[in-house]
């Protein structure tokens, strides 16, 4: 009985403390409130109030922050929301408004300055990245080095082309020879790091080059070369002195040979990846294959091709059959022409032959 009465007495007693400190909380609270809203009366009639209040507020938020993401960094669930949040918070428009706003103030800042914060970009030559290419298109990348931080360099491409024809077909070979060709300007602008260059011939070793430019002066061009890819034909395509077709477990190539050659002349080997085929102890094909082949099952002969002209027929399996568009040959030897494998079938039958279960 005493132990049951003195346990209300003790809830009686936290019962009354937690109604009183509730009751201070609340008016420390309605105190805090109405101190703010004289303070707030005072600070927006007065301009200089203003301006301290608004600093110690963003003080006091950034404070904040930097402690709230601070102690987040501090775990891996912490960084992985930090992450999400950026990631997030980057395609906000809060996010946009603050990168314009900077690059705005920058722009202003170097407009006001003059030409005292632009630098010299002789020593920012770019360099050609990420290269797509398709049958009539290249999409060009490239980056460099900045050569101010404050101002933004311009970048110039150009490719060396040939004038166009008119109602001449376009020569398969590379463009780079063109008696009559010269450098046409692709693209040029301020922070421009790609460009789309569309409308150029098949199969086609086509020049560009780029350079970093601005008032204070350019810097060297980077020159080099990239081939458009080939329209297949019999699934397959040509390199240099062959031709060669696919079937979804074959690889058949056409080599052009010297009239008078026999077949002790040649020496035909495939062994680690790679094929070499001589003519009198000089390489007429040689070079890593694309993918694996079976070495032991590759086979060869001597005959006419349909030109009439003496040809030496190869012919290779496969090490995996390929049944899908994204995964069949799109060259012979790695270096050589690609194909466009937008334009190759899933599966590829050869011809005079219907296909069976293991080949779709």
């Amino acid at each position: 009985l005493l132990r049951g009465v003195g346990l209300s007495c003790a809830a009686w007693k936290m019962d009354s403390l937690l109604i009183n400190g509730a009751k201070a909380a609340a008016n420390a609270v309605r105190g805090l409130f109405t101190t703010g809203q004289s303070r707030m009366g005072n600070v927006a009639s007065d301009p200089k109030k203003t301006a301290q209040f608004v600093t110690l507020f963003l003080i006091a938020h950034f404070t904040l922050v930097t402690l709230v993401v601070s102690g987040m960094a501090c775990t891996e669930w912490g960084r992985k929301k930090i992450r999400k949040y950026w990631r997030l918070s980057k395609q906000g428009p809060f996010h946009k408004f603050v990168v314009w706003f900077l690059n705005l103030f920058v722009r202003l800042f170097v407009f006001l300055s003059g030409d005292r914060l632009i630098e010299d970009p002789s020593g920012c030559k770019p360099k050609f990245t990420t290269i797509q290419t398709q049958v009539n298109r290249i999409v060009l990348n490239w980056t460099a080095q900045r050569s101010s931080k404050w101002t933004p360099d311009s970048y110039e491409l150009q490719i060396w082309k040939t004038p166009a024809v008119k109602g001449a077909p376009s020569a398969i070979g590379s463009t780079t020879d063109g008696k009559d060709a010269k450098w046409e300007t692709c693209a040029k602008g301020e922070n421009l790091f790609t460009c789309d260059c569309h409308d150029l011939a098949e199969g086609v070793e086509h020049k560009f080059r780029v350079r970093t430019f601005n008032k204070k002066g350019t810097s060297a061009w980077n020159e080099t070369c990239f081939w458009t890819r080939l329209r297949p034909e019999l699934n397959g395509g040509w390199g240099p002195g062959y031709t060669w077709s696919q079937a979804t477990k074959e690889i058949n190539m056409v080599i052009n040979v010297k009239e008078e050659s026999k077949g002790k002349d040649f020496s035909v080997t495939c062994k680690g990846g790679k094929l070499s085929i001589l003519e009198c102890g000089n390489p007429i094909v040689e070079g890593e294959l694309w993918k694996a082949a079976k070495g032991s099952e590759i086979t060869w002969s001597l005959g006419v091709g349909e030109d009439g002209k003496r040809k030496m027929f190869v012919g290779m399996e496969k090490m995996e059959k390929t049944n899908r568009r994204t995964n069949h040959w799109t060259c012979v030897i790695k270096g050589h022409p690609l194909l466009d494998s937008r334009f190759l079938p899933d599966c590829i039958i050869p011809s005079g032959k219907m296909p069976d279960e293991t080949e779709i």
